[in-house]
């Protein structure tokens, strides 16, 4: 389950000059609060999402809202709320989410590579992970190699997605019998990006 919602934190206070007090008219005595409001996820901080004004009056300590105040004390606000910044900590869950998608995109190239140096490389017991003809995902082993190809055991069974071959790669779900497929096939497989993943043990 994902718990997500709003908080709000203090940001910063101050008091507001050449403002009267709305109830007891008193001068220079009203003390603005700004509160930031984030978004938070499993109450990580992902984005600020805009900032409230709480106002209290230091000689009668009556509170008021931004609407309660006179044109006066909105303008003396209004100033003041605009150098008051979010903390950079507010934007903690975007900077997670960037990190992830960097590090996702830097593994995928790192597996990219290497499936493209084991395609030229083939050696016995490599599990080749291809996308069939038809769309599913399976497995096969090389028994043998040679110089211009190699015999293979194809898996018997197929997953619709890559991430369920596992459950398939059994040795006992493993045909006997032998295919062969040439180095040509094998690169035009890798081209088409029909192969997925290389184990090697």
């Amino acid at each position: 389950m994902i718990v997500f919602g709003h908080r709000s934190t203090h940001l910063k206070s101050a008091q507001l000059r050449n403002v009267k007090c709305p109830n007891c008219e008193t001068q220079d005595q009203m003390t603005a609060s700004v509160y930031g409001r984030h978004v938070h996820v499993f109450w990580i901080p992902v984005f600020p999402a805009g900032k409230i004004g709480v106002f209290e009056c230091q000689h009668c300590h009556k509170g008021f809202k931004k609407n309660g105040l006179g044109e006066d004390g909105k303008l003396a606000y209004k100033n003041f709320k605009g150098t008051v910044k979010h903390p950079l900590w507010k934007y903690s869950g975007l900077a997670i989410i960037a990190l992830l998608i960097c590090w996702g995109v830097y593994a995928s190239k790192q597996k990219e590579d290497r499936v493209s140096e084991l395609v030229q490389n083939p050696v016995m017991f490599d599990t080749y992970t291809f996308k069939t003809e038809a769309g599913y995902y399976s497995t096969f082993k090389v028994v043998e190699v040679f110089k211009d190809s190699m015999y293979v055991n194809y898996n018997n069974y197929e997953t619709d997605r890559s991430s369920g071959v596992d459950k398939i790669d059994l040795q006992k779900n493993y045909s006997d019998q032998i295919y062969v497929l040439t180095n040509n096939d094998i690169l035009n497989m890798h081209q088409r990006g029909d192969i997925k993943d290389i184990e090697r043990n």
